[in-house]
């Protein structure tokens, strides 16, 4: 025989007293042919499947309201560039939606962007060499090489400098 305490046994003649037994109903799988029980709102003048238009998320400036900086106020040409270089080709990977590049590009080079992803299904593209020249006060010339293993593509780009940061106004893909 088992000897309890007495702790023991008003515990459980109290849970007793608040717990309740309830029969649950068995799980059963449904059947292939059972119809699920859907119901479906009506929607008036349209079709239920219709889409909602689609929102414009970019907002194009008008490019006489950039001001022009000089040289002398922006970030290295050289650094910014390998930076946006790697950012191009994560979007191309992606890795990264090209709209976080609005800030550097203008709406032209974003768009460009994104009709060439489109066109082309590329992965794993790896940066292989960045060149930078400054032909003139805030004006910065970008050619780079990218790739597969196997294959190598290159982009040049023309960066000006606007509103104290580098903006990419031209992009050139040779693929």
């Amino acid at each position: 025989m088992v000897a309890r305490n007495n702790h023991s046994v008003h515990a459980e003649n109290l849970m007793a007293e608040i717990a309740q037994v309830v029969d649950l109903e068995k799980h059963r799988k449904p059947k292939v042919f059972e119809t699920l029980p859907l119901e479906w709102a009506p929607v008036n003048g349209s079709s239920a499947l219709a889409y909602a238009p689609p929102v414009p998320h970019l907002v194009a400036f008008d490019e006489s309201e950039h001001r022009h900086t000089p040289k002398s106020e922006l970030p290295s040409a050289h650094q910014w560039s390998i930076r946006l270089v790697h950012g191009l080709v994560e979007v191309m990977n992606g890795v990264r939606p090209a709209t976080q590049l609005t800030r550097w590009l203008t709406i032209e080079v974003l768009n460009q962007v994104k009709n060439h992803i489109y066109a082309h299904d590329m992965r794993r593209l790896i940066v292989r060499s960045v060149h930078v020249s400054e032909p003139d006060d805030g004006v910065a010339e970008v050619c780079a090489v990218f790739g597969t293993p196997n294959r190598c593509y290159a982009m040049a780009m023309r960066l000006e400098g606007m509103d104290g940061k580098w903006r990419a106004t031209q992009l050139t893909w040779g693929m």
